[in-house]
């Protein structure tokens, strides 16, 4: 069985490319947008939606630099 994330674990995870303050708003956005708790390991059809969301915020914010 595979082990599910946290949040906390997610936010863990792209802190490795990006600044803990960065990783942090990204993290908590994406997982408002997919309605997803923070306070609990994400479920695989969770996790699957809070990283299409980071995605599409990935894609809005390349489209959207000068």
């Amino acid at each position: 069985m595979d082990r599910a994330l946290t949040i906390d674990e997610l936010a863990a995870e792209i802190r490795s490319v990006t600044s803990d303050s960065d990783a942090r708003a990204v993290v908590n956005s994406a997982s408002r947008v997919a309605n997803v708790p923070h306070n609990r390991a994400l479920q695989r059809d969770a996790l699957l939606r809070v990283c299409a969301e980071l995605a599409a915020e990935v894609i809005a914010s390349r489209a959207l630099r000068p």
